[in-house]
């Protein structure tokens, strides 16, 4: 398949969807963007990847049109529903959230963060005694990366490690209602940095990162209908600690990525690629991760070898309870690699759902998707409801993790949104609370 057709199909989808929800930030221009990028970066064979095969050119393309039907489903339905409202209200902002001013979600980031920071200094306790110095640690750190791997180092203080999810949760929400980035939108971060360096892993960094972005922007979007004032946001402040808050975490991810002792001499690269060896930030490694799982997909299809439970990794926190209970097998988190000529064992989100459910996992996955966060898409800027938005956010984390896995095989996708939507009422009856407190001293 040609690159001008795959960008182009990309493209398509990326203006199709600022047209549909009025907003460069939504889950069709997310998808296009994604699927579409790994298409293309993988088509530029800037490292000699294999052809892919017939079959999976057209799990690809069908999985992405049974996506746009599923978003188009939930538009069609404004024509039969006479009280359907397919646009955002312009009316008054007013969240319980945020009624006093946004204080108590300050200090709830605080409290969540702090946490965060406790559990990953008690992990480095943990391992500066298994290896007796934060030094011997740093040294150890690809033995430390594959004992996570064979799970021989698990959780040291289980539930916990989730907190920092809803400190990152509510960041993006604070930061998006004070127009500002402060110190605040930094702090979950450090605690997530900390304990990733005690992995030696990098996923949890994309993930949190997508969080934050995913309810800062969507949070600007409703805040950009009021009525009554503009919520304008401090463009040149945002800039700058965008740009902070990215190098920060390449910094820790490329850190991550020499204390593992990485390669970057890929045979067969291209000499532009090659001359990108030596990067720190940008290398080879990285335009493979942003490539090469299509490959893996492609490789997965043509050898046909592989078997799980019905389900296993779209509901891998289930199988994992039920093998607890002796009914099944305990699953294998990590999944089969394939040398594509590289070793790589990520294949899109596809794989997965090809994986649990077959062909009809392919079509009925990004349909559903598709439908399911569209209808939350709507239903929160009508309802502007914080338990729907916080459904929201996870099912954009399900798009923004398609281009490696399925984002519900991790643990804490469902541990974290559950402690959200459990924390969320606690919040706004204390914001409540501290607002009518203010009012009656005024």
């Amino acid at each position: 398949m040609s690159l001008l057709l795959v960008g182009f199909v990309a493209l398509l989808g990326v203006f199709l969807g600022k047209i549909i929800f009025k907003n460069w930030v939504n889950h069709l221009t997310l998808y296009s963007i994604i699927m579409g990028g790994l298409t293309f970066f993988y088509e530029l064979k800037y490292l000699p990847y294999p052809d892919v095969v017939p079959i999976a050119w057209f799990f690809i393309i069908g999985s992405f049109l049974s996506y746009i039907l599923g978003t188009l489903t939930v538009l069609s339905a404004k024509y039969l529903i006479p009280n359907w409202k397919s646009e955002i209200p312009k009316t008054k902002i007013s969240l319980p959230i945020v009624s006093d001013g946004g204080s108590t979600l300050k200090y709830a980031v605080i409290f969540f963060s702090i946490v965060g920071i406790f559990v990953a200094l008690h992990r480095w306790y943990v391992l500066v005694g298994m290896f007796g110095s934060i030094k011997s640690v740093l040294i150890n750190a690809a033995v430390i990366y594959r004992m996570n791997v064979d799970g021989e180092i698990k959780d040291f203080i289980p539930i916990l490690p989730a907190f920092v999810y809803v400190a990152v949760f509510l960041s993006g929400i604070y930061t998006a209602y004070k127009r500002k980035f402060s110190l605040l939108a930094f702090l979950p971060f450090i605690g997530i940095v900390l304990k990733e360096l005690t992995y030696f892993g990098r996923a949890e960094l994309l993930l949190t990162l997508l969080e934050f972005l995913f309810s800062f922007f969507l949070f600007r979007h409703l805040l950009n209908s009021d009525s009554l004032q503009r919520f304008k946001f401090f463009r040149g402040n945002a800039i700058i600690s965008s740009v902070l808050l990215l190098v920060f975490l390449i910094i820790a991810a490329s850190f991550i990525r020499l204390g593992r002792g990485s390669h970057e001499n890929y045979q067969g690269a291209t000499k532009e690629l090659r001359e990108l060896s030596d990067n720190m930030i940008i290398s080879p490694s990285i335009y493979l991760y942003l490539s090469s799982d299509v490959g893996v997909f492609s490789k997965y299809l043509e050898k046909e070898k592989e078997q799980v439970n019905f389900g296993e990794n779209t509901f891998f926190i289930f199988h994992v309870f039920l093998s607890r209970l002796g009914i099944i097998e305990k699953p294998v988190f990590f999944s089969k690699g394939y040398f594509i000529p590289m070793w790589t064992n990520t294949g899109t989100y596809l794989r997965e759902l090809h994986a649990d459910f077959g062909t009809a996992g392919v079509f009925l996955g990004p349909y559903f998707l598709g439908l399911i966060i569209t209808w939350l898409w709507f239903k929160f800027y009508e309802k502007r409801q914080i338990y729907i938005f916080a459904i929201l956010i996870y099912f954009f984390l399900i798009i923004g993790f398609s281009f490696l896995t399925l984002a519900t095989k991790l643990n804490q996708w469902y541990i974290s949104l559950f402690f959200i939507l459990v924390f969320l009422p606690m919040i706004e009856k204390i914001a409540i609370r501290n607002s009518s407190s203010n009012q009656r001293i005024k």
